[in-house]
């Protein structure tokens, strides 16, 4: 079998052909024969187009004698349309467009016996072999540039040129150089009588009548070669010419190669040939996916798997055929209907056969994701009515796989956008005893309570609680229903799942219903559940929604629950304390153990809220115990007296009874301007049998007798008091009153005097004379005083109209805001009305 046919165009001349090439000029063929006789015959080729293929013949267009020596070699540059030959050891250069002119030699080739030529895009080089030397040029535009330089281990016979490949024939070996690198790959072979490169990396080696095909490593690389019924000595394009005569190859028609090929289970070469075809061949494309399906299955059946699914995707073949090649993937229902025998034992066993169908499923799923109209059926024939679509198939089948080879992928493919078929997968993760990938799987379709039941079935509370905590508000009913066990079993794991270092401290910062949310929880809700199947952590939860820096609630029946927490936790260690205690003894919050921390939690609280409603919890607090809290209730509803009364009489605590007075004193508050002598009348008027406390009424007198009613306060001193206790307090009122006295003069003086002063300024102001004529013009309007009108004398003694004045008063009264008005302005103006002639 042939890929070409060959046809004899020019036979028997009386020239001894050398060399041979063609050059194409606008739409013109010709081809050059270099010969013995130092000659370059210039033929024309005539195409014909006819039904069976291409008929050609050649006419004589032209004869140059280039040199009296044969012409060796000989190369046509059609981008550059010149002629490079090879005679009596020179490389001369013509220029093609201007009569062959020279254009110029190359020096350092003299002595050549060979050269090739090397055109990649915009690059050209020429490598000459000069006895046992190769010496390159590169193309600059104009003329041939010398460069590198390579040694050789004996006089070149064939040699050609590639990119940055050198191949070099020999008498009994050839070599591979790679320009590049100077690397070199030398086969040891004789009787080779030429040597070109064919196409990419290929290149044909010309040994007697017969050609064969070699890559770039050296080895064959297609089975049959090419036979002549002379030797070719040389080869261009599609000629070959020997001393006297030029063939023509003429490829076969495409499809019938390839009908040949696949007749010979070439099917590899019969892809190649039919994906270098132009796309305008009839039936290319159907025929190429017909040989990549019979290709790819010919090598599945040779356990070439990966070969295989590689021709399968790229054949578009489909999916379902390859996948029943793994009967114990399919679903129960399709098995029977879909399975095919298999030369395999256990295929669903071997790693290479599952490997491969991952790439084949991967790549299959990526045709469907990336295109509107992808190149499958989705909805086959043989799927109908199984509750199967194409994608569904892949992906469940795509599982079974990662199931199989890598299980660690299995909760990663459940987080990308699948269509996997939920009882098929159910059914093979249970099989296998993938409950942690099962959960995964329930959660990733949003099936929450499959999986929540799963995880209390076989996993401990915490794995329930981490679960719970992913659940965004909209699954409350859910979150609900499913913590009432944990709660219930795990009491303290349901309200902490992780902790986190802050400031160096194990911190709480997860729990239940506490996981920060897109969406938080309805805060009512959860504390109903709370307060029925963890009342324990009511308080916990209380404290996260009211201290939550970004939103914290402020709904004042939350803040009285928080508050009753306290209370009632605190009460509980105070009733079941072991050790007897004194109310009032210690200061609330530094007691040892828990019961400081709360006391001090809920002062704070009580300190700081401004959202709980204080009458509604001041009955709830004991009148024998937590006087600190009591008294700052009281104090919240203004009750100071009562406040206070605790403070000096129960706790007997005199620097807290007067830091109240400092914060919640207030001169301009009618409700809280007395309250020092609220605590001067608690010292002196205790109720009951308590003694008046007159020491600390008198240093307190002493000390905030600016914030007290002098006479209110005398009138609540007990007669009994010596008079000289009081000396301090009366001799500083006295001193205060004279020195408030005193300023208050300075003050009057300082005000009289800025009085006359002002009022001798607008005697002045008002004694000026301005002078009215026919001339004076308002600075303002420009224009003339006429007749009567009003005018304005401005400070500075100048007149303007009056309209003219107030326009302007009004801007500037804009302009500060409205902050002056025309009365400030009026202290400054004389304004006169004439009613008659002029001033």
């Amino acid at each position: 079998m042939n890929s070409f046919t060959q046809s004899t165009v020019i036979d028997k001349i009386n020239q001894k052909i050398e060399c041979i090439d063609t050059w194409e000029y606008r739409g013109s063929k010709k081809l050059f024969l270099g010969t013995y006789e130092g000659l370059v015959l210039v033929y024309d080729v005539v195409e014909k187009q006819t039904s069976v293929g291409t008929n050609c013949s050649l006419v004589i267009f032209d004869t140059k004698q280039l040199s009296r020596k044969p012409i060796t070699q000989m190369t046509v540059l059609e981008p550059y349309n010149i002629l490079v030959i090879l005679t009596d050891g020179e490389i001369k250069v013509f220029d093609l467009l201007s009569g062959f002119s020279q254009r110029g030699m190359l020096n350092k080739a003299k002595g050549c016996n060979i050269y090739a030529i090397s055109q990649n895009g915009s690059n050209l080089s020429l490598c000459a072999a000069v006895k046992k030397k190769l010496v390159l040029y590169s193309w600059d535009g104009t003329d041939f540039i010398e460069g590198k330089e390579f040694n050789i281990p004996d006089v070149t016979k064939t040699i050609d040129y590639r990119e940055n490949l050198i191949v070099v024939n020999f008498k009994k070996a050839y070599n591979i150089i790679n320009a590049h690198d100077g690397s070199v790959i030398n086969i040891d072979t004789d009787k080779i009588s030429y040597v070109t490169f064919f196409q990419d990396k290929e290149f044909l080696i010309v040994k007697n009548n017969m050609s064969f095909f070699i890559n770039s490593e050296g080895t064959p690389n297609r089975k049959y070669a090419l036979t002549w019924n002379d030797v070719p000595v040389s080869l261009t394009d599609i000629y070959v010419a020997s001393n006297y005569t030029v063939w023509r190859l003429n490829p076969v028609p495409t499809m019938d190669l390839v009908e040949q090929l696949t007749s010979n289970n070439e099917h590899e070469t019969a892809i190649n040939v039919l994906s270098i075809a132009p796309d305008t061949l009839p039936g290319k494309r159907e025929k190429l996916s017909k040989i990549k399906m019979i290709a790819a299955h010919s090598l599945f059946a040779r356990e070439q798997y990966q070969s295989a699914m590689e021709l399968y995707l790229s054949s578009y073949i489909d999916p379902i055929r390859v996948i029943s090649q793994y009967p114990g993937f399919l679903p129960p229902l399709l098995q029977e209907k879909l399975s095919v025998a298999v030369h395999t034992k256990d295929i669903e066993k071997n790693e290479n056969a599952l490997s491969a169908l991952e790439t084949f499923l991967v790549g299959v799923r990526k045709e469907l994701q990336k295109s509107d109209k992808p190149p499958y059926n989705l909805n086959p024939m043989e799927l109908l009515n199984s509750g199967y679509d194409l994608p569904t198939l892949i992906d469940t089948t795509l599982l079974k796989v990662y199931i199989k080879l890598k299980p660690s992928l299995i909760t990663i493919f459940f987080n990308l956008k699948n269509c996997l078929h939920i009882e098929e997968s159910q059914r093979v993760l249970i099989e296998e005893k993938k409950f942690t990938e099962l959960v995964s799987f329930y959660q990733s379709k949003s099936m929450h309570r499959e999986a929540l039941t799963l995880l209390a079935k076989n996993n401990p509370p915490k794995d329930t609680i981490s679960y719970l905590c992913q659940l965004g508000a909209q699954y409350l009913p859910i979150i609900l229903e499913n913590s009432r066990w944990v709660l219930q079993k795990s009491t303290k794991d349901a309200m902490t799942v992780r902790y986190c270092k802050i400031f160096e401290k194990d911190q709480k910062t997860t729990i239940i219903f506490t996981t920060e949310r897109k969406d938080e929880l309805p805060p009512d809700q959860i504390i109903h559940h709370l307060e029925k199947y963890a009342p324990t952590f009511l308080m916990e939860y209380l404290e996260y929604i009211i201290n939550n820096p970004m939103r914290p609630d402020t709904t004042p029946k939350f803040h009285n629950d928080l508050i009753l927490e306290y209370l009632n936790k605190i009460t509980t260690l105070t009733q079941d304390s072991l050790t007897p205690r004194i109310p009032g003894e210690t200061v609330a919050g530094t007691e040892p153990g828990l019961l400081g921390v709360l006391r001090s939690k809920l002062i704070n609280f009580l300190q700081t809220s401004k959202y709980y409603i204080p009458e509604m919890l001041l009955s709830r607090f004991p009148f024998t115990d937590l006087y600190e809290e009591r008294a700052i209730l009281l104090s919240r509803i203004g009750r100071h007296e009562q406040a206070l009364a605790i403070y000096a009489h129960k706790l007997k605590n005199f620097k807290m009874a007067e830091d109240y007075c400092d914060r919640n004193y207030n001169r301009d508050n009618e409700d809280s301007k007395d309250v020092y002598l609220s605590l001067l009348n608690v010292y002196l008027k205790p109720e009951g049998n308590i003694q008046p406390l007159i020491e600390p009424a008198l240093s307190l007198l002493n000390k905030h007798y600016r914030s007290i009613n002098t006479p209110k306060a005398l009138s609540l001193l007990p007669l009994s008091i010596p008079i000289n206790q009081l000396y301090p307090f009366f001799e500083a009122v006295i001193r205060d009153n004279t020195k408030t006295k005193r300023d208050n003069q300075i003050i009057k003086n300082l005000l009289k005097a800025e009085h006359v002063k002002i009022k001798e300024e607008l005697i002045n102001l008002r004694s000026g004379v301005i002078k009215i004529t026919d001339d004076l013009i308002c600075p303002f309007c420009n224009k003339r005083f006429v007749g009567t009108n009003a005018f304005a004398a401005q400070p500075n003694g100048i007149a303007v109209h009056y309209v003219c004045f107030q326009n302007q008063q009004s801007k500037m009264n804009n302009m500060n805001n409205g902050t002056h008005n025309m009365s400030n302005s009026s202290s400054n103006i004389n304004t006169s009305m004439l009613q008659n002639g002029y001033h």
